[in-house]
């Protein structure tokens, strides 16, 4: 890399820094507040309340802190190695820097809780110490999320006679570290490798010391050929190499871990399953993983998928599957936990959303590919990169006006300066914009919680506000009661749950930041989305039905063995008037299905979520297929039906219950509707209940005459058999 190059990377990194803690206002809650209001379908209407019922911010010291987040890490990156049989790398080092800035500035985590460890930082016994310290570390507490990062050179031996590997071969595998001596060395403590069963000993270690919430990442290999690949390309470079073969372990080496504690071999290295970590691998056993141009395939790519998608979004299963191909290598994902939210959902992305954005022939004005149907509202900020990586932030922009359901006019937002695209960028949204806030009644105003508020409003700048009601009138969202024993209570405040007898949410939690921050924010992000609907020029919903349907068994199953189902003869549709009323017998297992029918002349998507009012989590029913190119077949055609638990879909039927202690319970079936595809699935949350007890980005594509964009909503409610 050239001088020049170094101080434009440096400069570019400085401008996002600063971008991102300088380059927009902290936001304020609006004024634009929504109002349920029965209708056919269940529109949701927009009010505005009396400016004089808001209850405004109290100063007040605010004697607790938000927990920052609670990720732990250790990043290694070696690409020099202290014996001159060890091929020294060029991308390693460059890796673990590019995985330190994602956790850095993407993250948000603060630097005390990241150890490197570089070049001849790393070696053997220096690793070892740092996981260790993992374990012992009083800053990290029990089910905090912790990650361990390696590139570097990996490679193989042969095991000395009696010695589990948990493969046929009899192989020892390792990490190389610095201080590694190919030709082999007596001292124990330098010139060795990271054995696997070293790993292993040492994970069991701090998984049981903290939790198995533990992620381990490799770029290098298992095994290697030790040549570069010249004949295909001169910059590719392999990140593994042969050991000669009189190399040999050392027993005193492999004693200090006994056979017993490394039983379990560290996943990546062998075939048993673990449950103590996921791992995320380069590639597979007898593959090699490679780094190209000073950087490895495999990073380069993972960290782009974690950007683009969102780390609160993805299972270690789906960071596999959706990795673009890599020549020479398949990535692996191995442990126990592999269909878990990365870091278990306790890392949560401060953005989903990354949009195309292009200039306009008027400097300074840029034509967003996002709108309203996304979510996107007056005076939204977005930080513009040139590319994907998000590497480089060119400025800032606000959303000026709508141009549509699908595309936003933006203007440069001072200080920042005009800046050129030269071909389409890409958008990260940084604060929302107008309206959407939590509206809270809590009388009196408990002074914790009111403190919980201010605090968020301080520290979560950008995201959707919290403000505080005096009257039922205002339309509040939750009610919020202090109970005798000091625990925080909600009242559900929506109009139809009231109507069939919710009142409460079936949950209790402790008075403290920490809880109640959490279920705040689900909450404002929940009935946000619930509320959404299109304000400036809906579309007449009447001419799209949705049936609900007790579906029946046929006796019939498909070559999966999947038994077919069929909706009841002998039930009647349970959608009456825009709500659906299902009382649920105990001792029966009945499952239920809709149909949605499209009776207009234009070919529609559907997304369909469940809104569970009771415990704030919006799970999918249904969302249109992806396609590389944007070319997705529409769901809903025109003058079509779409099926929800049985038929042609591919859905499962549902199956509704009520938690015990509950007569009564009341969710909202959502349809986002549009004439252009967009991907609905950032909306997707979990319970903030379920987490203390125990979740993209949006593009569209251009083709129709007709761009229309809407939402439905039915209420679901699910009664004792008993009390109907």
């Amino acid at each position: 890399m050239s001088w020049l190059e170094l101080i434009g990377n440096i400069a570019c990194l400085l401008l996002q820094y600063w971008l991102l803690w300088f380059g927009s206002t902290p936001h304020r809650p609006g004024d634009h507040l929504f109002q349920n209001t029965q209708v056919p379908l269940m529109t949701l209407d927009q009010q505005k309340p009396d400016e004089n019922s808001i209850v405004t911010k109290a100063d007040a010291h605010l004697d607790f802190e938000i927990r920052e987040p609670s990720l732990a890490a250790l990043i290694i990156g070696i690409n020099e190695y202290a014996d001159d049989e060890v091929p020294n790398l060029k991308g390693a080092v460059s890796d673990a820097d590019s995985v330190q800035d994602f956790l850095r500035s993407f993250l948000r985590i603060p630097s005390h809780r990241i150890k490197n460890l570089r070049n001849e930082e790393a070696t053997r016994v220096a690793i070892e110490d740092e996981i260790k310290n993992l374990a012992s570390s009083t800053a990290i507490s029990k089910d905090d999320p912790i990650l361990i990062y390696f590139a570097g050179h990996g490679t193989q031996a042969n095991a000395p006679s009696g010695w589990p590997t948990g493969n046929a071969e009899g192989i020892i595998q390792m990490l190389v570290p610095h201080d590694f001596a190919a030709n082999g060395s007596d001292d124990i403590r330098r010139g060795q490798g990271f054995l696997d069963v070293t790993f292993s000993s040492l994970l069991a270690d701090l998984a049981s010391q903290k939790s198995d919430n533990i992620t381990i990442i490799l770029d290098s290999c298992h095994s290697g050929s030790g040549t570069r690949k010249d004949r295909l390309d001169p910059d590719v470079a392999v990140r593994g190499f042969d050991l000669p073969e009189s190399y040999v372990v050392p027993q005193a080496l492999l004693t200090e871990y006994s056979a017993a504690r490394a039983s379990a071999i560290a996943k990546g290295f062998e075939k048993t399953g673990l449950r103590s970590h996921i791992l995320l691998a380069a590639c597979m056993q007898h593959q090699e993983a490679m780094e190209s141009h000073g950087k490895g395939m495999f990073t380069t790519q993972l960290i782009t998928l974690f950007k683009e998608e969102g780390v609160d979004k993805l299972t270690y299963q789906d960071v596999i599957t959706m990795l673009p191909p890599l020549r020479w290598q398949n990535p692996q994902c191995e442990g126990f936990h592999s269909n878990r939210i990365l870091f278990n959902a306790k890392v949560p992305s401060p953005q989903r959303e990354l949009y195309p954005i292009r200039t306009t022939s008027n400097p300074g004005r840029y034509v967003l590919e996002a709108g309203e149907a996304h979510g996107v509202t007056a005076n939204a900020h977005f930080t513009v990169y040139s590319n994907k990586d998000m590497l480089c932030a060119l400025g800032t922009v606000v959303a000026s006006e709508l141009a549509g359901p699908f595309e936003t006019m933006c203007t440069v937002l001072p200080p920042t300066q005009v800046f050129e695209i030269s071909k389409p960028g890409y958008a990260l949204q940084v604060q929302v914009g107008e309206g959407g806030d939590l509206r809270i009644l809590m009388e009196p105003i408990d002074a914790v919680f009111r403190q919980v508020v201010q605090k968020m409003e301080l520290v979560e700048a950008g995201k959707r506000g919290i403000c505080f009601v005096k009257s039922v009138d205002q339309d509040p969202h939750l009610g919020v009661d202090v109970l005798h024993s000091g625990r925080i209570h909600f009242q559900v405040m929506n109009r139809i749950c009231r109507r069939y007898g919710l009142e409460h949410m079936p949950f209790e939690v402790d008075n403290n930041p920490d809880d109640v921050r959490h279920i705040l924010r689900s909450a404002a992000d929940f009935y946000w989305n619930l509320s959404r609907s299109n304000r400036t020029n809906p579309f007449n919903t009447s001419r799209i039905t949705v049936e609900c349907v007790r579906l029946k068994e046929t006796g019939q199953y498909t070559d999966f063995l999947e038994e077919v189902l069929m909706p009841d003869p002998d039930c009647i549709d349970l959608n009456r008037d825009g709500e659906v009323v299902i009382n649920i017998d105990e001792n029966e297992d009945t499952k239920y299905g809709f149909k949605i029918t499209n009776r207009t002349d234009v070919p529609l998507y559907a997304s369909i979520f469940y809104f569970d009012i009771s415990d704030l989590s919006i799970a999918p029913y249904y969302q249109p297929g992806t396609a590389r190119n944007k070319k997705v077949e529409p769901s809903l055609p025109d003058r079509d039906s779409l099926t929800i638990g049985f038929g042609s879909s591919g859905t499962a039927p549902i199956s509704f219950y009520l938690r015990e202690g509950q007569d009564v319970d009341v969710g909202f079936l959502k349809i986002f509707l549009s004439t252009e595809y967009v991907n609905f699935s950032g909306i997707i949350q979990r319970s903030p209940f379920m987490s203390m007890d125990t979740g993209a980005r949006a593009v569209s594509t251009r083709g129709h005459k007709r761009i229309l964009w809407d939402t439905m909503s039915i209420p679901i409610v699910q009664r004792r058999h008993h009390a109907a």
